[in-house]
């Protein structure tokens, strides 16, 4: 029993879940669970909601996945909700199951931040796509540049995962980040042409 997850205290809840991901802690999905339902009914939470998410994403089981899709069909004033709803999501179904069925559907929804977090669960699991998995991926994200900097795009996050993927696939992607007018992603984007994993934490 977690106590600090269900002390109804938004603080130890955050830290809590931070704790439970950092370590990849199992066994507290149903407390992660019932304290997420605790935090989306108090919507200036959204810090504790944004780790407890992670939280669940990263060492939970596909249990949780009906209650993360139906809470990300809801709308919310921070946006960062949608990206970690959709990594938790990405996570658990796809990564799991290693095929990008989620992730196909979340790069038809045009919508930003979801795309971001279903990257960033590429990234962070460090799995490889097919090969044609990864052309649609390239093809899709790339036009997402906007604000590159002040918020970690979609492309940034397949660039940081490109160092382990194909060369030859990555390449004219990676030419391209390394236009980027953020500093941060040409120097990912040079990282992963030398095939080495950047230094940079974005997940």
């Amino acid at each position: 029993m977690n106590t600090e997850l269900s002390s109804k205290s938004i603080p130890k809840i955050k830290k809590s879940a931070s704790k439970i991901a950092k370590k990849h802690t199992k066994g507290f999905e149903k407390e992660l669970v019932y304290a997420l339902e605790f935090l989306m009914q108090k919507p200036k939470s959204w810090l504790a909601q944004s780790e407890v998410i992670k939280a669940i994403g990263i060492t939970g089981s596909s249990d949780s996945v009906p209650y993360l899709l139906d809470l990300s069909h809801q709308e919310y004033d921070a946006s960062i909700i949608y990206r970690d709803l959709a990594f938790s999501i990405c996570m658990l179904t796809d990564i799991k199951d290693k095929k990008l069925s989620y992730f196909d559907n979340i790069l038809n929804s045009y919508n930003h931040m979801s795309i971001s977090g279903a990257c960033s669960a590429l990234l962070y699991s460090g799995f490889i796509p097919k090969n044609e998995d990864i052309i649609n991926i390239l093809n899709n994200i790339s036009e997402y540049t906007e604000n590159e900097g002040q918020v970690i795009t979609p492309r940034c996050y397949i660039a940081a995962a490109c160092y382990s993927w194909p060369q030859d696939l990555t390449k004219e992607f990676l030419s391209n980040c390394k236009n980027s007018s953020w500093s941060g992603l040409v120097e990912i984007a040079n990282d992963s042409s030398l095939g080495k994993k950047t230094k940079y934490i974005l997940v």
